[in-house]
């Protein structure tokens, strides 16, 4: 057999080899990935898939019941709203395989038994700002699309109303005399835009270039008397600036707070009209670790922007103000790198009296892992959002 019959011969073999090596080769790959998808969690890089936790506290602090959500799958949770007919809703976000997560809502009843649990692929991401609308419905914001949504009692969107189009985040809030404030960032001009929208979403005023940049979801709290109260960071600056607008979008009053290097807004109240108290934590350095501590401060100030009082009360985010002068809130074993960034588990839920007294502390379920959210509910209790770490579970970055 000469050399040329012999190549004739091996050749086709040899590619008809490797083509049924690739073949195979590409059958596993996609098994594998499919595998991986399926048994991996979708978690957020670098955290483990976590379960939602619900707890209903009494009027004593005493646990009334509690509820565990867990589809199989990491489900963060982020807010929730009590609902007219003593139901609740939660928002959240699901993570479909592969593909851009979706913003996602579940209805509860009283007692914390699932109604329905609805995904909404059509907005990515989340959705924000939970507030009570039409009928027994609610209105949100969808952060990815960049709009006011308002939902029916069934979780079906009836309306959408544009904003912030441009701006790199927004938030909303409902004006006490109907309609909506938007205060939106933009991030290449490092400023942001205040705005009041009527109820059918036209614009009433509009204030652009504030000096507030990071903005966060307690940067917006509407007034009784129509006017607004927000806050955010100085360009450039880690202090807090807050300012105070009236019914017509003038600036009645402006404050600057901070104690250090980092400083971070935890929550804005009107405990009378008027009257704000606005709480946020500032870090401090220790001597032993953890380095870096954060202390929740709090200040109230009259309608002048006078300061009346100034306080260190010992509690951490999520803090809560109840339909009284009284507060909710988390309270840690010890202070760490930042209760307001997640770090760390605390330890008591409490409620706490305007002169800093407990009223009752109440311990967080040595399953939980952290509070999200302190909501009041009607009947003088509280109802309380938190997590749990599903437990040795491998999990991906693709959430």
């Amino acid at each position: 057999m000469t050399l040329r019959d012999t190549l004739h011969r091996e050749i086709p073999r040899k590619w008809l080899h490797a083509i049924l090596i690739g073949i195979v080769c590409g059958i596993a790959a996609y098994l594998l990935i499919v595998n991986f998808t399926t048994v991996f969690s979708t978690a957020q890089c670098g955290l483990p898939p976590v379960d939602i936790q619900i707890m209903k506290l009494g009027p004593d602090g005493t646990v009334q019941w509690k509820n565990r959500i867990d589809s199989g799958e990491d489900d963060p949770a982020y807010e929730i709203l009590p609902a007219p007919d003593g139901g609740y809703v939660i928002s959240g976000r699901n993570d479909f395989r592969l593909h851009l997560p979706a913003a996602r809502l579940i209805r509860l009843n009283s007692s914390g038994g699932v109604v329905w649990d609805r995904s909404y692929p059509e907005y990515q991401g989340i959705f924000r700002d939970l507030f009570p609308g039409p009928g027994g419905g609610l209105v949100t914001r969808a952060m990815s699309a960049g709009k006011i949504l308002v939902l029916d009692a069934d979780g079906n969107v009836s309306r959408e109303i544009p904003i912030a189009d441009n701006e790199y985040s927004s938030f909303i809030a409902p004006a006490h005399h109907g309609g909506f404030f938007v205060l939106a960032e933009n991030l290449s001009r490092r400023n942001s835009t205040l705005m009041k929208l009527g109820p059918d979403g036209r614009e009433h005023w509009r204030r652009d270039a504030l000096p507030l940049i990071a903005l966060h979801e307690r940067s917006l709290l509407p007034a009784s008397d129509g006017g607004c109260l927000i806050a955010g960071y100085a360009d450039d600056v880690r202090e807090l600036n807050y300012f105070r607008f009236d019914s017509s979008g003038r600036v009645v009053w402006n404050a600057t707070l901070g104690q250090s290097w980092d400083n971070r807004p935890v929550l804005m109240a009107e405990v009378r009209p008027g009257m704000f108290d606005v709480f946020y934590e500032s870090a401090r350095m220790s001597g032993t670790p953890p380095v870096n501590i954060m202390e929740t401060f709090s200040v109230t100030f009259d309608d002048n922007g006078t300061v009346l009082q100034q306080r260190m009360p010992d509690i951490s985010p999520p803090i809560a103000k109840t339909s009284g002068q009284e507060y909710l809130a988390a309270r840690f074993r010890g202070k760490d790198a930042g209760s307001s960034y997640g770090y760390g588990t605390p330890h008591l839920i409490v409620r706490m009296r305007d002169d800093g007294q407990f009223v009752w502390q109440t311990p967080v379920p040595s399953d939980w892992n952290g509070v999200i959210r302190i909501a009041p509910t009607p009947d003088g209790g509280a109802v309380v959002l938190g997590s749990s770490i599903q437990g040795p579970k491998a999990f991906s970055c693709l959430g």
